[in-house]
């Protein structure tokens, strides 16, 4: 309410969706967001970090700017990378080692740059390589498979050198090396990579997975990201068809990745 009071023209599904780190907002309404935030926190006194403005010069003239730490923003400036201050459980060292290689010994290699590094130990430190199969993302994955009506639906889990599947429904979508992984390259960028057909596709057209085993040819995939936005894995479609997929398609897949999310 305080976000519409000062002029927001985001509707309420944009607005979660923003605050989930799964879609973007325009720089205006960042700020309006931002300041929102800032002013909530302000009068109820709490300690919190504050949010942070789409640049600096915006952050001078909100009057908040001492609350905010320094970010470390992406090429197209949008970055959810920074960790709560206070908050050492992805920091650099020893025990963000021991804590990977309690779960993976080939985990976290110390040469890794330093964002892939926190990645991996946020995917480590989730537990969600551990546990298997879990009938709540079953749940979102049989619903993604029949809202689209695509072949398969899956959640993917990207390791340093693995992408490894926790739900999977159909007969696309396996454990795989990462170099072959399409969700790799998903969870590179905020934002849903789309392949209506990939045996026509220029840039996937001699893929593995697309000239043989599977001939894959449509495939839409979201990253899925840890509370503290550690895109640690993607929420996927799949199938041997070609398809189109319209922004409509891509905010219901965006909805569902939100899902997977929460659970998370």
């Amino acid at each position: 309410m305080t976000f519409f009071a000062l002029a927001g023209d985001a509707d309420e599904l944009e607005v979660e969706g923003y605050l989930s780190g799964i879609i973007m907002l325009p720089a205006p309404q960042r700020d309006l967001m931002a300041q929102a935030i800032n002013e909530l926190l302000d009068g109820t006194g709490s300690t919190a970090d504050g949010a942070h403005y789409s640049d600096q010069y915006a952050a001078s003239l909100s009057g908040y700017s001492d609350y905010l730490r320094p970010l470390t923003l992406s090429p197209d400036r949008y970055d959810f990378s920074a960790p709560p201050a206070g908050d050492h459980s992805t920091s650099i060292g020893t025990a963000a080692c021991s804590a990977a290689h309690a779960t993976d010994p080939s985990g976290c290699d110390p040469d890794l740059d330093e964002v892939e590094f926190r990645r991996l130990h946020a995917l480590y430190e989730s537990r969600l390589l551990e546990s298997g199969a879990e009938e709540r993302f079953d749940r979102i994955t049989r619903q993604a498979r029949d809202h689209f009506g695509v072949s398969s639906a899956s959640i993917t889990l990207i390791t340093e050198d693995l992408q490894v599947v926790k739900s999977v429904v159909g007969p696309l979508g396996q454990d795989l090396p990462r170099s072959l992984s399409l969700c790799a390259r998903t969870i590179e960028q905020d934002r849903t990579l789309v392949i209506a057909d990939a045996s026509t596709d220029p840039e996937w057209r001699d893929h593995p997975l697309v000239a043989g085993g599977p001939e894959l040819r449509f495939y839409a995939g979201h990253p899925v990201c840890t509370a503290h936005g550690w895109r640690i894995g993607t929420l996927c479609l799949m199938d041997d068809q070609p398809r189109t997929f319209s922004e409509n398609d891509a905010q219901a897949l965006r909805r569902l990745a939100a899902q997977v999310q929460m659970q998370m």
